[in-house]
C-alpha cells in the first residue's frame, strides 16, 4: 500500500528543497529529483533511473514552453500534456510511462501523485477512450524456424556474420530483452561437458536486487558463441560487440547498443527473406513463447523462461495460437469432410 504524503512541516529540508525545485531549470530539476532520490540510486536499476530522467525531461520542456509549473503537476496542464504527447503519435504505453515517472517524481518531492484523484483518473479515461482505442502493434515473433532461416542465411566465415548469429541465437534461447543481451560478459559464460553452455545475467530490470540469473544455451548456440569470440580473439568484457570497418587497432572494444541489437534483428530477417517490417527488439522473445505455448509448455513454465512477472505479456504473444485452438476451431476441425481435407 502507498504511504501517504508527509507534510511539509515534517521535514522543513524538502520543503526548502521542494520550493528551490520549482523555480529551477528542467536539467537543475532533475539532478535536484536524483539528490532527493539517493537511496533509489541504489534500489533502482540504472535503466529505470535513465527512463524517468528522460521521461521528466519531456514533462519539464512542456512546462517551460507552456509557463507552467513542473511541480505540482496542475491537472488541466497535465491534460495537456497527454494531448500533446498523444498527437505526437505516442502509445499508450509511452503515455502510461510518463504518468509513472511523474508520480514518482510527486513522491520524491512529497507531494501527492497527480494521477490520485478521481478527477484525474476520469480524465485519463476519457483520453483513453477517445484517442487510445487502436490496438498497439505486436511485434513479429521470431521462432525457432525463423532463426534457423537467418542463421542459415550468414556467411559464417565472416565475423560480423558469426556475431549476429550467435546473438540472434542467444537471444531466442535465453529470452533476454535487448538491454540485457549488451551486458552478457565473457566471464559469465561457461561450458558443460555435453557441449551446452551456462550464461549469467547478473542483473535486469525485473530484478532489482541484483540475485542474478542462469540461462542454457544448447551446444549449436554455444558453437557459434564460441566462432565469434575466437574471431574477434575476445577473452573478456562484453560478448557482443560492434565489428570494424576497417582494421584498426581498436576493433571490437565498443559494445552494442539497444539500439543496434534491433537493427541486427530487423536487417537480418530482411536478409533471409522474411517479412520484416514488425520485427523489433522484443522479436525473439515473442517467437520463443509462441514456440513454447505451440509445444504445450504451460504459462508458469514460459513465465519462467522469460521471467514475466505476471502471465498477461504470454497470453498477448500466443492470441493467434490460442485463437487456433478454441472451441471453434476444433469444432470446424472436426466436422470438415474428407474431401475438404484434401
Amino acid at each position: 500500500m502507498t504511504k501517504p504524503a508527509q507534510s511539509f512541516d515534517a521535514d522543513p529540508s524538502r520543503q526548502n528543497a521542494v520550493t528551490e525545485l520549482l523555480t529551477q531549470t528542467p536539467d537543475a530539476a532533475v539532478d535536484r529529483l536524483q539528490t532527493l532520490a539517493e537511496d533509489l540510486k541504489i534500489a533502482y536499476a540504472p535503466n529505470t533511473l535513465r527512463s524517468w530522467r528522460a521521461d521528466w525531461r519531456v514533462w519539464t520542456d512542456y512546462c517551460a514552453r507552456s509557463k507552467c509549473q513542473p511541480l505540482p503537476a496542475a491537472l488541466p496542464a497535465l491534460r495537456e500534456f497527454l494531448v500533446e504527447r498523444i498527437n505526437a503519435g505516442r502509445k499508450r504505453a509511452t503515455i502510461e510511462h510518463y504518468l509513472a515517472t511523474l508520480s514518482v517524481a510527486h513522491r520524491l518531492a512529497l507531494l501527492p501523485s497527480p494521477m490520485d484523484s478521481m478527477e484525474a483518473r476520469l480524465m485519463w479515461r476519457g483520453l483513453r477512450r477517445e484517442h487510445l482505442t487502436a490496438r498497439q502493434r505486436q511485434a513479429k515473433g521470431l521462432t525457432m524456424d525463423d532463426i534457423e532461416t537467418i542463421v542459415g542465411s550468414l556467411d559464417l566465415s565472416l565475423p560480423r556474420d558469426k556475431r549476429d548469429a550467435a546473438l540472434i541465437s542467444v537471444a531466442f534461447e535465453t529470452m533476454f530483452r535487448r538491454s540485457e543481451l549488451i551486458i552478457l560478459r565473457i566471464e559469465d559464460l561457461s561450458e558443460e561437458s555435453d557441449g551446452s553452455g551456462r550464461i549469467f545475467l547478473a542483473s535486469s530490470k525485473t530484478d532489482q536486487e541484483s540475485a542474478g540469473f542462469l540461462q542454457y544455451l544448447s551446444p549449436e548456440t554455444m558453437s557459434l558463441v564460441r566462432d565469434w569470440l575466437e574471431a574477434a580473439k575476445l577473452t573478456q568484457g562484453p560478448i557482443f560487440r560492434s565489428t570494424p570497418r576497417s582494421n584498426k587497432a581498436d576493433k571490437y572494444q565498443s559494445a552494442l547498443s539497444d539500439r543496434d541489437v534491433a537493427r541486427i534483428f530487423k536487417q537480418r530477417a530482411l536478409q533471409a527473406g522474411l517479412a520484416a517490417e514488425l520485427i523489433s527488439g522484443h522479436s525473439t522473445r515473442v517467437g520463443a513463447a509462441q514456440d513454447l505455448m505451440a509445444a504445450n509448455f504451460s504459462g508458469a513454465e514460459i513465465m519462467r523462461q522469460g521471467r514475466w512477472k505476471t502471465e498477461r505479456m504470454v497470453v498477448r504473444y500466443s492470441e493467434s495460437l490460442s485463437a487456433g485452438r478454441g472451441a471453434m476451431a476444433r469444432l470446424k476441425r472436426m466436422k470438415r469432410s474428407p474431401s475438404d481435407k484434401a
